[in-house]
């Protein structure tokens, strides 16, 4: 599936958020094993902000968070980050549609994705919490890691760029999208 109205929307933007070839490639080493796995890429199919599917959701907060670290300067486990951030919203549904969705998506979906996350994956314990606690301060208990913490941010910095289009995240789409293309992701 390709990105076009995602692309052409986001061209509006203020801001555009310049792709860096390092972070790309930590997304596409450390989460190698979770992009190539099936029922990840069957997030395409599913909305999360506005024109945003799920897949790129969760690959944008992945490349965010790395970048979040690196401007804090804060030493994390980037394997661990990445592959929490990709497992994030790991719930595999609309979300939109009553009928599949969980009454209170908001609060209940982090501990669904957990539950998918843990039956797919040998997660260790920072992708956990990253995964049970990213909606924190919505949903508590308070995130135990500092991985945990910087996606909280990540993830709010994206959903901002994907609601309110503050500025954009195209050219790190589309780097990552190539990565993924040249190693054959989509099969």
């Amino acid at each position: 599936m390709t990105h076009h109205i995602l692309l052409h929307r986001r061209a509006e933007a203020f801001w555009h958020v310049k792709a860096d070839e390092r972070l790309t490639d930590k997304v596409l080493m450390y989460g190698e094993e979770i992009l190539r796995s099936q029922k990840m890429q069957s997030e395409r199919r599913f909305m999360q902000h506005g024109i945003t599917d799920c897949f790129t959701h969760s690959i944008c907060v992945a490349y965010m968070a790395l970048r979040v670290a690196e401007v804090l300067r804060v030493h994390v486990d980037e394997r661990s980050l990445v592959r929490g951030c990709l497992l994030h919203d790991y719930f595999l549904y609309d979300w939109h549609d009553k009928e599949k969705a969980c009454r209170f998506h908001t609060f209940c979906h982090p501990l669904v994705s957990l539950r998918n996350a843990s039956a797919d994956f040998e997660l260790n314990a920072i992708e956990r919490d990253i995964i049970r606690k990213h909606m924190f301060p919505l949903c508590f208990p308070p995130p135990k890691y500092r991985e945990s913490f910087i996606i909280t941010i990540a993830d709010k910095c994206c959903a901002a760029s994907e609601i309110w289009h503050l500025y954009s995240l195209r050219y790190i789409i589309e780097a990552l999208e190539r990565g993924m293309q040249a190693k054959g992701y989509f099969g």
